[in-house]
Parts: C-alpha cells; sequence; structure tokens
C-alpha cells in the first residue's frame, strides 16, 4: 500500500488531498467561529464521497498501468477511453466535493436551533489537520526525491 503512496502517480492525488484538506479546515473553523450563533447549523465537506473518490483514482490508475487490464488494441477506442487521465481525475473530484454542506447533526440541538459541538469539531480539525500533514509530506519526500535525480545527486 505504502508503494502505491510513494509513486509518481499519487501526486495528483497528495494535491486533491490537502486541498481537500485545506477547505475542510476553513468550514470547521467557521463552525467554531459560529458556535454562539443562534439557528447556525454546523457545515461539512462530504469526506466519505472525497475518499470514494480517491478509491477511484486509484483504481483507475492501477487500470491504466496493468496492460493485462487493458483492452485489446483490436477492439475501438471510445470516447471514454480517448479521455486523459487528467481529464478523468477531474471527473473524479468535482467541485462539489470542495463545497461545504450542511452537517448531519450527531447530538442534540439546542434551544437556539444550534447543532453545536465544539468537541466534535476540535476533534474534526486534528483528524484533518493529520490528513493534510500527511499529504505534504508525502509530496515533499517525493520532489525532494525528484530533486535528488536531476542534481545528480545520489
Amino acid at each position: 500500500m505504502l508503494d502505491q503512496v510513494l509513486n509518481s502517480k499519487a501526486l495528483p492525488l497528495l494535491e486533491k488531498m490537502a486541498a481537500f484538506s485545506e477547505r475542510r479546515q476553513d468550514v470547521l473553523a467557521g463552525n467554531i467561529a459560529n458556535i454562539d450563533t443562534p439557528s447556525y447549523k454546523m457545515r461539512d465537506l462530504p469526506v466519505q464521497e472525497f475518499q470514494q473518490a480517491l478509491r477511484d483514482a486509484v483504481q483507475l490508475q492501477e487500470n491504466l498501468s496493468d496492460p493485462v487490464s487493458r483492452q485489446s488494441l483490436a477492439m475501438p477506442v471510445t470516447l471514454q477511453q480517448a479521455k486523459s487521465v487528467d481529464a478523468q481525475l477531474q471527473e473524479l473530484f468535482p467541485r462539489s466535493l470542495f463545497q461545504a454542506r450542511e452537517a448531519t447533526p450527531q447530538n442534540l440541538t439546542f434551544q437556539d436551533a444550534n447543532n453545536r459541538s465544539v468537541e466534535s469539531q476540535m476533534m474534526q480539525m486534528t483528524k484533518n489537520s493529520m490528513m493534510q500533514q500527511f499529504a505534504v509530506e508525502v509530496m515533499m519526500a517525493q520532489l525532494n526525491q525528484l530533486l535528488t535525480v536531476v542534481s545528480e545527486r545520489a
């Protein structure tokens, strides 16, 4: 599994992870900032949908790199197959994944119609921060490897 993350095909996915976690951190911080606002509803990004898009993107890249899974060259090429990998990845990560939605309340709704939970929001921010840190550190490691190759240091 770690080998899949550390190859160069992972850079676009790591970039998506970093961008998603950055946007989610903003949304979670907004939730904490509005914790006392009457009738404010907590918001979040669709984490499960993003994780599914990541799984689909990894599967797409595996299918493209595995010659056995490719269709025969004798088969006619369809429009779907003619799309570039970048275009297919773009379809897997639509803008709607990066737009905040009202979070489903996981606790009591208060008298002021707010569904706040400071503890839950702080826990989500911590987990999100760790995901972003992981993505950035792996990207930095890959770019440092590339820099080493380019500068001909071993």
